[in-house]
């Protein structure tokens, strides 16, 4: 496993988006990517995913996220903020994460905690 992955992330950039599916029970968000300029589609796996947030600047009622235009995905190892999610039921209840990947969709930003990426099947450690 290596880090050196944000040159293979800025391979997909400007390509549309296939699907995204959220496999919450094993921890993973995968989105299959389609490349403009090349005939093969690919396949990225945030793995061990902690925590999500999505940010949709349309105010759509629906969350409909395939074939949309994949601006980028960006990765940065001190992360995109802090977010905070609180439990309604009790105000001691906190849960405070650092997303690490930002996945910029049209206008919509998904901001992923995630700890190992799989690029086409290649792993690459991200977090210990």
């Amino acid at each position: 496993m290596t880090n050196s992955f944000n040159p293979i992330l800025d391979n997909y950039a400007k390509g549309k988006i296939d699907a995204i599916n959220f496999d919450m029970d094993f921890d993973k968000i995968s989105i299959d990517i389609i490349r403009h300029d090349y005939d093969d589609n690919a396949l990225i796996v945030f793995e061990d995913v902690k925590a999500f947030y999505f940010i949709d600047h349309d105010l759509k009622t629906e969350l409909e996220l395939s074939d949309k235009n994949l601006n980028i995905i960006s990765y940065d190892t001190l992360g995109f903020g802090e977010f905070t999610a609180v439990d309604t039921r009790s105000s001691e209840d906190l849960f405070v994460s650092v997303p690490n990947f930002a996945v910029n969709i049209n206008n919509s930003s998904l901001y992923i905690d995630a700890h190992r990426i799989r690029i086409n099947n290649k792993e690459y450690a991200v977090k210990l």
